[in-house]
């Protein structure tokens, strides 16, 4: 009985000596925001998204080039009919600036331009959409650590009757009114009471390392969780919340931005039947060396090297519209417009599956509020029960073994008191994701 009591001391200590710091959801959200890798990897992609978004990416401007070259040959032609049958040496150090400007490209460069600011609020959105889940994962981790608190109490409490009815049957068998059979059936009672407050232990060890892994932080910190799972139920407005998923769903306003992408690809096609008008200018300067290797004193030839240099300047322009290309141009602004109409198909469902499942889940809120409310009476009558079982064990009227199983009783309505508590505030987290109040 002695060890028995030391392990149970050490695991009802356990959880209190290692905690620290307090994690409330409030802190949770803000940690996760700040610190989820997905987060920071969105945060990263929107600065992309934002260094992309210019003029000049969209081709507006002209750009100017500075190209460089050098040669080096040295030739020997053994070919009498050549009039030169020497070996010669010939080198070239040249460079050049070139310009071009597309002055005129059919409205391609504005519609390119709404593309890539367009591209920044996708991205934004896609921020904000990833945001929206890791807050509904972070509550609905939290809330898990919260319900394993809950079932260990449940446990501590069980524990507690059992270690009270242990000691007083160890009283009762001193003064020869027990036996060891009733003795032996309350020591079984703890022992099993305790393997499972170590389970329990394991379990809220494991929820709060996920909702660690969910905050991007070292799965090894540990926080004290103070709250206790609690729930204000609440009266649903479909109607209103209808109103609220279709302005600020995450899923609908992702594909309102494809919509208007697509919108985009289609005018970017109907600038391919508009004249492109493009000019182009060149500066270069060449410095040229040519030698020959050997001398020939009949044709006067002499191994002097000599120089030569070349300045050269150009201007140009280029007019380009395509009058006649098969069909391809007006077959690609059809199925920019079909694809359009694709995507507003795709809106189309998505509304009618996400109001869907909003009915679905509403129902299951009010159905999962009646369940709260009769487990609320289901454990008032396991409490009485159990209260009204010890007093008749304690006047014989009923077994150890008849305790043990009320007291399993109570155990199980208390566990589906909580768990109706964690899928009420689950539903109710899910129905918040899904009309987009996190944001």
């Amino acid at each position: 009985m002695i060890k028995l009591n030391v392990i149970l001391l050490f695991f009802f200590l356990v959880n209190q000596v290692v905690a620290q710091d307090p994690m409330t959801l409030e802190k949770a959200i803000s940690i996760g925001l700040e610190e989820n890798f997905q987060i920071k990897i969105d945060e990263a992609n929107i600065r992309i998204a934002e260094n992309n978004d210019s003029w000049a990416r969209a081709g507006k401007g002209p750009t100017v080039d500075l190209n460089g070259s050098f040669s080096l040959s040295a030739v020997n032609d053994n070919n009498p009919a050549s009039f030169i049958n020497l070996p010669i040496l010939t080198s070239g150090l040249g460079g050049t600036i070139d310009a071009n400007w597309l002055v005129l490209s059919g409205g391609r460069v504005a519609v390119v331009k709404d593309q890539l600011e367009l591209a920044v609020e996708q991205q934004k959105r896609l921020q904000s959409a990833n945001a929206h889940t890791v807050i509904r994962d972070i509550i609905q981790a939290y809330y898990t650590v919260l319900l394993q608190q809950e079932r260990l109490t449940v446990l501590k409490e069980l524990i507690s009757l059992s270690r009270d009815r242990l000691a007083y049957e160890e009283v009762r068998k001193e003064f020869g009114t027990s036996n060891s059979f009733n003795l032996i059936q309350f020591e079984d009672a703890l022992f099993s009471d305790s393997t499972n407050l170590v389970s329990q232990l394991n379990q809220i060890d494991i929820a709060k390392r996920n909702v660690n892994s969910i905050l991007s932080i070292p799965t090894d910190m540990v926080y004290e969780y103070p709250e206790r799972l609690q729930v204000d139920v609440e009266t649903l407005d479909i109607e209103k919340l209808k109103s609220l998923f279709v302005e600020n769903s995450p899923t609908l306003r992702s594909l309102q931005i494809m919509s208007e992408l697509n919108a985009l690809n289609a005018d970017l096609e109907k600038t391919a039947r508009k004249p492109t008008l493009g000019v182009n200018a060149s500066l270069g300067f060449s410095e040229n060396f040519f030698k020959f290797l050997k001398e020939d004193s009949q044709a006067r030839f002499t191994t002097k090297g000599v120089f030569s240099n070349r300045l050269n300047a150009s201007v140009g322009a280029n007019l380009n519209w395509n009058l006649y290309n098969g069909g391809v141009t007006n077959a690609n602004i059809d199925n920019a417009n079909i694809q359009q109409e694709i995507n507003q198909l795709d809106i189309l469902e998505t509304t009618m599956q996400l109001s869907n499942q909003l009915d679905i889940l509403v129902a299951n809120y009010d159905n999962q509020k009646s369940l709260l409310g009769l487990t609320e009476e289901q454990i008032r009558l396991a409490e009485r029960n159990l209260e009204i079982s010890e007093e008749r064990f304690k006047l014989g009227q009923i077994t150890s073994l008849d305790y043990r199983t009320i007291q399993t009783q109570y155990l199980n309505v208390a566990f589906s008191r909580v768990n109706a508590i964690y899928n009420l505030l689950n539903t109710k987290t899910e129905i918040d994701w899904l009309v987009g109040v996190f944001n």
